[in-house]
């Protein structure tokens, strides 16, 4: 099966060899071989019609067009985390608030006095 690799971080990837190719480079690979790179997002498949007209421009778009997604995912992803860090700290400041409420009550009902002795 033919594809284009999309990424490559390591010569080997996901048990594959990729030392010999670059990103952008089209080969052909076993199909579970292929299936496998194309499910962890590192190529894409190569359809019948794009095997003849493989060039540069086509290779430099699918690379952007590839290497954005991950970055606006994890950006999004780190948008929703910090939103639930901000609503958690929240939730722990009102907790935090009722329960020195609670003690300087507490403290206040049991007044201790202290005579002078002198």
């Amino acid at each position: 099966m033919k594809i284009r690799l999309t990424r490559k971080l390591a010569n080997q990837l996901d048990g594959v060899d990729v030392s010999t190719r670059n990103e952008g480079d089209v080969f052909d690979v076993p199909r579970a071989q292929a299936e496998l790179l194309i499910a962890e997002h590192w190529a894409m498949a190569i359809q019948r019609a794009d095997r003849r007209g493989i060039g540069p421009r086509a290779t430099v778009r699918e690379r952007a067009v590839a290497a954005d997604q991950p970055e606006r995912r994890t950006v999004e992803h780190l948008r929703q985390l910090r939103e639930q860090m901000d609503a958690q700290r929240f939730r722990q400041a009102e907790s935090r608030r009722a329960e020195d409420r609670i003690r300087e009550e507490l403290h206040d009902s049991r007044p201790r006095i202290i005579r002078d002795e002198g």
